[in-house]
């Protein structure tokens, strides 16, 4: 019986063996990737989990790991993360398919019971098999991440600006010093004013830090949009979004920035979602769960700059056909909200069409459908 036994522990090591060494058609891999070290999955056409690999985060160790799996096609997916789009580029050449997935729209991973690395790889790929995934863009030009990364870089220093003019407010608004509006009290000719009227030393020179790291901010924030600038010119498209009422030159940068292609969405419906403007419907039985409110996913950058272009549009003394179509919605709706909702959308939905289909700015974009009102640039 013994030796029966041992017979029987050989086989199944051996026929164990054979799984992970037999080629595969099609293996569906997961990677839980993090700083440190990461863990691959992988699984067969019929939805068995072949093995998982934990190892070392290096782009040596990702490549052999994946080369290694025993598959004449091989997917592969990860969840989006700051590792993400190195790896992309690093695992790309080496797979058929290759997904970055939205890691919040993964609620088998993000709720289920019990939750490790492997779990998760696991777990990744029945996804992948399953087809259940949110893929997340990652563009396959060097060129265009490195653009992207710019105009990211510019936003960040505008935001951290604008939260040491808020803290430099705050302190003088401590001191009872009320009268700080408008940009005066940020001018470096009417500081001293301003500083001589805290009621102690200690608090003129926590302000005068304050106006330290201001100062620095502003240069760094100038050296990030010359950057931005400089390798915008490669993009011809920014040009014609400027010629918009209401587009300047931030914002043609970033919506060319954070779109990278305009054939990544299908339908404006997909475009106007990704720009945080599209609505969310709830229903059950069709009786409504909640009210309609917009979707809170997406890119709020890319939502400021249709308000921004929306609000500099009005301002202008002559009416343009920006603040025309805002007008025209308003009568339609009654509903300012809504109007300037719509503008928003218009707006985004301009400037994608004359980027995807390579045409001339027009203002009868405005009040023509889109498609039909192309004017080819020259």
């Amino acid at each position: 019986l013994g030796q029966m036994k041992s017979g029987c522990e050989l086989c199944t090591v051996r026929f164990a063996h054979l799984t992970y060494t037999l080629m595969h058609r099609l293996l569906y891999l997961g990677l839980d990737a993090h700083a440190r070290s990461c863990v691959l999955a992988a699984m067969n056409a019929t939805g068995r989990l072949l093995y998982t690999k934990a190892f070392t985060t290096s782009q040596a160790a990702l490549i052999s790991h994946v080369v290694a799996a025993p598959a004449h096609e091989k997917q592969l997916v990860l969840e989006e993360s700051a590792l993400a789009g190195w790896i992309a580029d690093a695992l790309r050449p080496y797979v058929d398919k290759l997904i970055v997935c939205d890691p919040r729209q993964n609620a088998l991973i993000s709720r289920g019971g019990n939750k490790d690395d492997y779990t998760d790889a696991h777990k990744l790929c029945r996804l992948l098999r399953l087809g259940e995934l949110t893929p997340v863009y990652h563009s396959d030009q060097g060129h265009r991440v490195d653009f992207k990364i710019a105009v990211q870089q510019y936003l960040a220093f505008r935001r951290n600006q604008a939260s040491l003019k808020a803290q430099i407010k705050a302190k003088y608004h401590q001191a009872g010093v009320v009268c700080v509006a408008g940009t005066r009290v940020f001018s470096k000719t009417d500081r001293t004013y301003y500083l001589k009227q805290l009621p102690s030393a200690a608090r003129q020179a926590t302000v005068r830090r304050l106006y330290t790291l201001l100062d620095a901010a502003v240069s760094v924030q100038k050296e990030a949009r010359a950057a931005m600038i400089r390798l915008g010119r490669r993009y011809p498209e920014i040009q014609r979004f400027m010629q918009m009422p209401g587009i300047g030159e931030v914002g043609a940068h970033v919506f060319d920035a954070y779109i990278q292609t305009p054939h990544r969405f299908a339908t404006k419906q997909k475009l106007w979602r990704y720009c945080k403007l599209g609505v969310l419907e709830r229903s059950s039985s069709g009786k409504p769960l909640a009210y309609k409110r917009l979707d809170r996913s997406g890119s709020g950058a890319l939502k400021a700059v249709s308000y921004q272009c929306w609000l500099s549009a009005r301002k202008t003394r002559e009416p343009n056909e920006v603040s025309q179509f805002y007008e025209t919605s308003l009568i339609r709706t009654g509903n300012p909200t809504a109007a300037r909702l719509n503008t928003q959308r218009k707006v985004l939905l301009v400037l994608w069409t004359i980027w995807k289909h390579n045409v001339a700015y027009n203002p009868h974009l405005f009040v023509t459908p889109a498609r039909g009102s192309c004017v080819r640039s020259g």
